[in-house]
């Protein structure tokens, strides 16, 4: 019996410049990746405690703030810049982070925002639902105090959640900004917004105050 055999198929090339699409996609997948993951590593790397207080600087140039840091927190600095630091307390159950705002902001703007922020970060975070906080916010009492010459500060406060033993109080957000004015000026020359979070609120309000009082001019 005879078999006969048809040519052999002739194999497909691939265009070069598929490999070069395809490349394209790799890389701009590992750039989200390292923007999302290895900006966070680095956070994480670069965060240390203050062995004695230090002042911190936040923000550049005319607008910066400095905030001092006492001995054992930890400074965690943000990688996509020096206009936002977080200060955690040594036992890692209060957080405080000061922005100053890209653009010039009033206090009022400043603290409105500051608490839309921290309302999203808590949905985000799934410890409220989303949106639920909104009437929250647009009601917050707001307290404006000047805790010392130079230094006036605008605060809220509100809690999110119950409290996880007897005796402990709810965890909570207070919100706010801070404006700074040189000595003898007419108005704020610097200003930073603020969120502080602690899983028992009232417990940290005095760490909180401290902090913010400590709030002046860049040191730079």
């Amino acid at each position: 019996m005879t078999f006969s055999h048809g040519a052999a198929p002739e194999r497909t090339r691939s265009s070069p410049w598929l490999y070069v699409a395809l490349g394209v996609v790799l890389v701009a997948a590992l750039a989200v990746l390292g923007f999302f993951f290895g900006g966070a590593l680095l956070t994480q790397a670069t965060s240390r405690a203050a062995e004695t207080d230090e002042t911190v600087t936040v923000g550049s140039d005319e607008s910066a703030v400095a905030v001092v840091a006492p001995a054992g927190w930890v400074i965690v600095p943000h990688y996509f810049g020096t206009d936002v630091v977080t200060l955690r307390s040594p036992d890692a159950r209060l957080e405080i982070t000061l922005q100053v705002p890209s653009q010039p902001q009033s206090m009022v703007d400043a603290s409105e925002a500051a608490a839309g922020e921290a309302s999203e970060a808590l949905a985000k975070d799934g410890l409220v639902p989303e949106g639920a906080m909104a009437a929250d916010v647009g009601s917050l009492f707001w307290i404006d105090e000047v805790p010392k010459e130079g230094l006036s500060v605008r605060h809220a406060s509100y809690e999110y959640g119950q409290a996880a033993a007897e005796g402990q109080g709810a965890p909570g957000v207070m919100v706010g900004s801070a404006a700074v004015a040189s000595a003898g000026a007419t108005s704020p020359n610097a200003a930073v917004r603020f969120s502080a979070s602690a899983d028992d609120l009232d417990r940290y309000r005095p760490a909180i105050a401290q902090i913010l009082e400590s709030i002046g001019g860049s040191a730079a």
